[in-house]
């Protein structure tokens, strides 16, 4: 089966994904997209785990979130003191949406952008802390290589699917299979830790640390930051 090109796919699919997974149904998704939606209390507690996280840690830094959709972290990481938020995405979609609802957050103090972009066209960002949440499942392993690279001099915090056998796994492929893996092609990767660090240690960086949590069912943060228990 041929694949479907990943850019169309998330910029087609993103807003209505957006809506249904954080708590803004669209009537208009199909019975299966519902259903998903429903049931994704671990992708909302993944957003709110983030942001508690992050908050310690990101007064007087700059912030680059890559796979930022519609910018849903800007406004509480501007609120718990980074200096500026540039979020970047695949899908003209979600930025023109962060754009319309957040352009003027934290005005020229501290700047809120959101731009176009792959991972393999964004550059060195300096200190910067490089954030991500699920993007890692949709990206090769040169594209997470090249995300580690471009943020070697910052810190680091992104969430990803844990390769595990369980229920909630198995559903999980379950449901991509039915709701578009089998007409599109395309599927979100599971990794291991171990796959992980093997892609650090080729950018000459240590071990990440990991926070799990049962409320995040398969999905695990790695990170180079101090992660409390929340």
């Amino acid at each position: 089966m041929p694949t479907a090109d990943k850019g169309r796919f998330w910029n087609d699919k993103i807003l209505g994904w957006e809506d249904s997974r954080y708590g803004v149904p669209d009537i208009s998704n199909g019975l299966v997209e519902r259903i998903a939606g429903g049931v994704s209390s671990s992708l909302r507690f993944r957003l709110t785990a983030a942001v508690r996280l992050l908050a310690p840690h990101v007064r007087g830094r700059r912030v680059v979130e890559v796979g930022c959709g519609s910018g849903y972290l800007a406004a509480p990481l501007i609120e718990a003191g980074a200096i500026a938020y540039q979020g970047f995405d695949i899908a003209p979609n979600a930025i023109d949406r962060a754009r319309r609802l957040l352009g003027g957050l934290g005005g020229d103090a501290r700047p809120v952008r959101f731009d176009v972009a792959a991972v393999t066209d964004l550059h060195d960002q300096g200190d910067a802390m490089l954030v991500s949440l699920g993007l890692f499942d949709w990206l090769t392993d040169d594209e997470i290589s090249h995300l580690f690279a471009i943020g070697r001099s910052g810190p680091y915090l992104h969430a990803l699917s844990e390769r595990r056998l369980s229920a909630q796994q198995l559903v999980h492929r379950l449901y991509v299979h039915v709701a578009y893996g089998r007409r599109t092609g395309l599927r979100p990767r599971y990794q291991s830790v171990a796959e992980i660090d093997a892609l650090l240690a080729a950018t000459g960086r240590p071990p990440a640390g990991v926070f799990r949590h049962p409320r995040l069912r398969f999905g695990i943060f790695v990170s180079d930051l101090p992660l409390p228990p929340l």
